[in-house]
């Protein structure tokens, strides 16, 4: 083997080790893209669900606190209705 093709075969082996770390580096770049995309993304989902999840305890809690007799009277109503049998309907409860 002469000097020459020994020079060929470095800058060859030289220009592939190149060509593989750019490709596993940008490989490494897009997924730590993603992940950190898709993390902020969870973080968002999971504030609109706390905030919802606040949102209808407050709702829940002003029902059971309200001073609406009728409406405590459709609460319990439908809170002691069995899934069982048929719902009653206003005429059948007052007879």
């Amino acid at each position: 083997m002469n000097i020459f093709e020994f020079l060929v075969i470095a800058v060859v082996v030289q220009a592939i080790s190149k060509i593989v770390r750019g490709w596993l580096k940008t490989r490494e770049g897009v997924s730590q893209t993603q992940i950190k995309a898709l993390e902020q993304r969870l973080h968002i989902l999971e504030a609109q669900h706390v905030q919802d999840l606040q949102k209808r305890i407050g709702v829940l809690e002003e029902i059971f606190v309200t001073e609406d007799i009728e409406l405590q009277r459709k609460l319990r109503h439908a809170l002691s209705f069995d899934s069982l049998t048929s719902p009653r309907t206003e005429s059948q409860h007052q007879s």
